[in-house]
């Protein structure tokens, strides 16, 4: 008889590996959520290891700059401009120079830097040229050192007059030490003029041996710097050495803040799955896996002291007290347990009600070609009269409705299908709190997002408040913050807590899918000599074990022709991709500074050239 080969079924080994772990499906955490977690935990660390959290942002900024001027013949000026920036924290992809053509478009240009990209793109703009330094694919942080030469061609230094806006009013960072010389002329009167337009004096232009020098400590943000003088002849000089470089800011041992939000996210993480997991314990009948699975309430409005006992149970251990049974649930269709089992309405279980109808041989399913087609069966009169119109929108009442592309008819029905399995759970009372919703829970692709994005700083405006956390105690605090959000996301299947009846009917699902998982040949047989085979087939694509049931299908002696005419809602789970097609709508895609006027020098902004520089 069966039953002495379903004892043999339950004995197999396969039945507790099917899921991975002895909670079956009704274990709804698995890997990847845990892996997630552990990812933003460890992507926390990062963080903190590469400086972005737990420590002051170094400052972005001009540390030094020196400027040398020079005759280059005739009424040309050679330039020479030593910057020293520190990107700080910031991503930079390099330097931006724009200089005024009021001298003349600056030519021979040069641009080095011995740690950096030096990459020169040259931009005419309206009045002034841009020289953009670096490589667009690359970017840079920390200290680094360019230096720039060209020549303002039209200076006019031979009508006698120095008069040069050495750097414009409209810089945005400010410079720590400000450094011009000028080389190689004979002066009277040197001046110089620094602060907002129109300033004068602030700095002095003064003989120091063979050149002219003004310190300007620190240059602050807005201030421009203007030089003039009398030239009264000029002298050969050569071209003064580079500065030293800066000092050099050391780098801060990271390693173990790093290694301290580790545990910290750690915990967090955990204590997210506990909540979780203790929020959405079961309510089971008290007893065994018998009682648990078969248990009654009295009914509503009866003595409740004749109630059997209850206890609370993990998911996990709910998926420990099943067994293995060869008959579906009574009184349940494929797609309700199916939900009962994943705690999700989505489009799964749309197509196991699909599956079950195929199953009641209310609809047909075939094949013609590639194509999949669906008809009326012969218990069409089973549905009541709003199902029946309903479908009747798409499948003709002679005929054939074929899947393919996007249906608009098929789409509505889909949608109106899943609003009323909404409906129907949350008034089944199967679930004490949180049941199921037409949202279907959220995917793990969600807080994946959400983990990367927080995780990795995606975004300007995460990168800005990122770098608000500016001591160990702040990145603590966001640690634990971020990986309890994530974990919350994660860990959000645990929730659902289904009531006793729920859990009864749940573990009567589990343990009817694990006998369609561990089923050979000889089940199929005994389930076509009773006439069942095609609704055991609606359940196995209902219940996720499609791939077993159709393998032991393979492995059975009945005919060809019988197997394929039995098991017809098999195609919903093969030609699954023709079904999605025909309900899914397939997605769209859309597509400064001048100088000026007298060139007396007397002034800010008084001169030619002169500009601005900034990062970019």
């Amino acid at each position: 008889m069966f039953p002495r080969r379903l004892a043999v079924v339950a004995a197999l080994p396969v039945l507790g590996s099917t899921s991975g772990h002895d909670g079956g499906v009704l274990e709804r955490i698995s890997w990847i959520h845990h892996a997630l977690v552990g990812g933003a935990v460890v992507g926390c660390g990062a963080l903190a290891y590469v400086g972005l959290i737990g420590e002051p942002s170094p400052e972005e900024r001009f540390e030094s700059k020196q400027v040398v001027v020079s005759p280059a013949g005739g009424d040309a000026l050679r330039i020479r401009e030593v910057i020293d920036v520190d990107f700080g924290g910031a991503a930079r992809r390099g330097l931006e120079r724009d200089v005024p053509t009021d001298f003349g478009v600056p030519t021979d240009v040069t641009v080095h830097s011995d740690t950096a990209p030096d990459d020169l793109t040259v931009i005419p703009m309206s009045g002034e040229v841009r020289f953009r330094i670096g490589d667009p694919d690359v970017t840079n942080t920390g200290q680094h050192r360019y230096v720039i030469e060209f020549t303002l061609p039209e200076a006019r230094v031979t009508e006698g007059q120095l008069a040069l806006d050495i750097i414009g009013n409209d810089e945005e960072l400010g410079t720590g030490r400000f450094e011009v010389v000028v080389a190689g002329l004979e002066l009277r009167d040197p001046r110089c003029n620094t602060g907002r337009a129109g300033a004068a004096g602030g700095c002095d232009l003064v003989a120091d041996g063979d050149v002219y020098r003004a310190v300007i400590d620190p240059l602050r943000p807005g201030a421009g710097v203007t030089i003039g003088g009398d030239i009264v002849g000029r002298v050969d000089v050569a071209t003064p050495p580079l500065p030293p470089l800066p000092e050099r800011r050391p780098e801060p041992d990271r390693t173990w803040l790093a290694l301290a939000l580790l545990p910290i996210g750690a915990a967090s993480a955990a204590g997210s799955y506990v909540v979780s997991a203790r929020r959405g314990r079961n309510e089971v009948y008290a007893g065994g896996a018998a009682d648990a699975a078969f248990g009654a309430l009295p009914a509503p409005g009866s003595d409740p002291s004749g109630a059997p006992p209850t206890r609370l149970v993990t998911d996990r251990r709910l998926g420990e007290l099943a067994t293995v049974e060869f008959a579906p649930p009574v009184g349940l269709e494929p797609w309700e347990a199916a939900v009962l089992l994943r705690e999700r309405i989505d489009d799964e279980t749309v197509r196991a009600w699909f599956s079950g109808l195929a199953g009641r041989d209310v609809i047909v399913l075939e094949t013609t070609g590639t194509d999949l087609t669906m008809a009326w069966g012969s218990r069409r009169a089973d549905l009541d009269e709003q199902t029946e119109q309903l479908l009747a929108t798409v499948v003709p009442a002679e005929g054939t409705y074929r899947f393919g592309s996007y249906d608009e008819a098929l789409a509505r029905v889909w949608s109106v299908v899943r609003a009323r399995q909404g409906d129907r759970i949350a008034a089944s009372g199967w679930w004490k709190h949180q049941p199921p919703s037409t949202g279907g829970g959220t995917p793990w692709y969600a807080f994946g997002v959400v983990a990367l994005m927080l995780a990795f700083g995606f975004g300007t405006v995460i990168v800005a408040a990122l770098a608000a956390l500016t001591n160990a105690w702040l990145a603590a605090a966001f640690t634990v913050v971020v990986i309890a959000v994530i974990a919350h996301l994660a860990y959000s299947s645990l929730r659902p807590a289904r009531s006793a009846a729920g859990s009864a009917l749940a573990l009567r699902a589990e343990s009817f899918r694990r006998f369609l998982d561990a089923s050979e040949g000889q089940h199929v047989q005994w389930a076509w000599e009773r006439g069942v085979l095609r609704e055991y087939t609606a359940w196995a694509v209902a219940l996720g074990a499609a791939e077993a049931w159709s393998r032991a299908l393979r492995a059975s002696d009945l005919p060809a022709e019988t197997r394929t005419a039995s098991t017809t809602p098999l195609l919903l789970h093969s030609m699954g991709r023709s079904v999605s097609s025909a309900h899914t709508k397939p997605s769209s895609s859309g597509s400064s500074g001048g100088g000026g006027g007298s060139f007396s020098g007397g002034r800010v902004g008084g001169g030619g050239g002169g500009g601005r520089s900034g990062t970019w």
